[in-house]
């Protein structure tokens, strides 16, 4: 008889546009077809969000298609919940950290620098100086000091006097952006559950899907193995690390 095609419908409503692919043939025909159909693929024809097999007549059987995309008419691309595929989330929050860790930190940022009683020239190292040492002769001169309070007396008992102010005075600390991405896999089994979260955790790895998010690696800081109701689910949880140098190879090995 051969697989013939029946109607074609289009239909638009809040969620984007969907349409369907009517084919029509013998029983056997349309089985292996509807076999060979499921949600989530990608067709010719779009993504494929439905697939509905039923009798037409005595003699003639049906599958019917339906395909979804977003307004622009794109593909819409929905979590794939069949057994082994894994779906994704992300999630983003801030992480305060002192301001002596960023990358470009230099300790005018946050302290005063003081001279001795007669001292009034800056030296050349002010704005490069990382640390709140001072070494060498400079260091009877100078000192770093957060409060003025604090700042040294000579052996006559006079105190340092201030030389230059921080530049980010009262700023102690800064926040940095961090990413976590939370795979769901469906299993059929607790025991292949297991075995897809095994020698993940504390090591740096990859999600299979990094949504966007580049730059730097990831590490598993979390996994589970839980009973869905239905199915069994694993469950691993990646985090970005903070700069693009990624996590210390020596302190997390790679994943297993």
């Amino acid at each position: 008889m051969g697989v013939k095609l029946g109607s074609r419908n289009k239909e638009r409503n809040d969620s984007g546009i969907s349409s369907s692919v009517t084919m029509t043939g013998a029983k056997e025909e349309i089985e292996t077809l509807y076999a060979g159909l499921f949600p989530g693929m990608s067709t010719e024809n779009g993504k494929v969000s439905a697939v509905r097999m039923f009798q037409e007549s005595p003699l003639i059987w049906a599958c019917e298609i339906r395909y979804a995309s977003d307004f622009d008419g794109n593909d819409t691309s929905e979590p794939n919940t069949a057994y082994g595929q894994k779906s994704a989330q992300l999630s983003g929050s801030m992480l305060s950290l002192p301001l002596e860790a960023h990358p470009k930190y230099r300790t005018c940022w946050n302290y005063y620098l003081v001279a001795a009683p007669g001292i009034s020239s800056v030296p050349s190292w002010w704005a490069t100086a990382r640390e709140d040492g001072i070494s060498g002769n400079d260091a009877d001169k100078y000192a770093w000091v957060k409060e003025l309070a604090s700042a040294p007396v000579d052996k006559s008992g006079k105190r340092y006097r201030r030389l230059k102010s921080p530049l980010k005075p009262g700023v102690d600390s800064f926040d940095v952006a961090v990413y976590s991405i939370t795979e769901t896999v469906r299993c059929r089994s607790c025991n292949a559950a297991g075995a897809l979260v095994a020698n993940k955790l504390n090591k740096v790895g990859q999600p299979t899907y990094s949504l966007g998010i580049i730059g730097g690696d990831w590490k598993c800081d979390n996994a589970n193995v839980f009973w869905g109701g239905k199915a069994w689910f694993a469950t691993l949880t990646w985090t970005r690390s903070g700069n693009s140098k990624g996590w210390d190879k020596d302190l997390y090995g790679a994943e297993l």
